[in-house]
């Protein structure tokens, strides 16, 4: 099982480059609209074709999530132990749904495709909403850090002012925070750009393509650097 998951580790870069160019598609098809119907058809193939070849090389990815959320339940912070191995665990579940909707594209498996891939979304939509879920938790940890270092001005003005002037150095406090700790700001990010697309899909709000493939666009170029630089990636994870 070791070799099988460091194997298959070795495709998340490709995954992410081959994601920019699927959402990257989806992203200009909404930019050229209706003015050019052949290459709007050109990339709505190209969009569909990545997809199917993205769900390919993702399979058997469920059990590096599965091994993911052995190692996070052993993690000594009781909420990031929940959360993570909760995390890794609706992944896992979502990959091998994502394995019968490719099955059933392929025609190996004759199945029910969209209930199948309907199913899958919800659990990837829940995977990333407890990661960012992770992501304010460690935020919430540095302001905590942060705060026992400020000296809140008082004694100046009535309590609105007080107030006010509190508010203002929570808020430059938290803009240190994100560009100081870049993994957990590039994180963050990334997660709040997949929640768009997923929720989307999902129905959930009414977002356009042009910005379906924008936030899909930019969450994986995160992705790609933090696996081309891994001190960008946010531990533990």
């Amino acid at each position: 099982m070791e070799a099988f998951i460091n194997f298959s580790a070795q495709t998340k870069g490709r995954d992410k480059l081959f994601r920019t160019v699927q959402y990257g598609s989806i992203f200009l098809r909404a930019v050229l609209g209706s003015t050019n119907t052949d290459v709007v058809g050109k990339m709505k193939k190209l969009e569909s074709q990545v997809s199917m070849t993205r769900k390919l090389m993702r399979f058997g990815n469920s059990l590096n999530s599965v091994d993911a959320a052995r190692r996070a339940s052993k993690l000594q912070d009781e909420l990031l132990r929940v959360l993570l191995t909760a995390s890794h665990t609706n992944r896992s579940i979502f990959l091998l749904f994502d394995h019968l909707v490719w099955l059933g594209r392929a025609g190996v498996l004759q199945t029910d495709v969209d209930k199948w891939n309907w199913i899958s979304l919800r659990f990837w939509f829940l995977s990333t909403v407890l990661s960012l879920l992770r992501d304010l938790y460690g935020i919430q940890k540095a302001l905590q850090i942060k705060h026992k270092h400020l000296s809140y001005p008082n004694g100046i003005g009535t309590i609105d002012n007080q107030l006010h002037l509190e508010a203002k150095v929570r808020q430059e406090s938290m803009k240190r925070i994100l560009v100081e700790n870049l993994p957990l700001c590039i994180d963050t990010s990334k997660n709040v750009c997949d929640m768009v697309v997923q929720m989307t899909r999902l129905k959930l709000i009414d977002v356009s393509d042009g910005w379906v493939g924008f936030c899909g666009v930019v969450a994986s170029i995160l992705g790609i650097l933090v696996i081309a630089d891994p001190t960008l990636k946010l531990t533990p994870s």
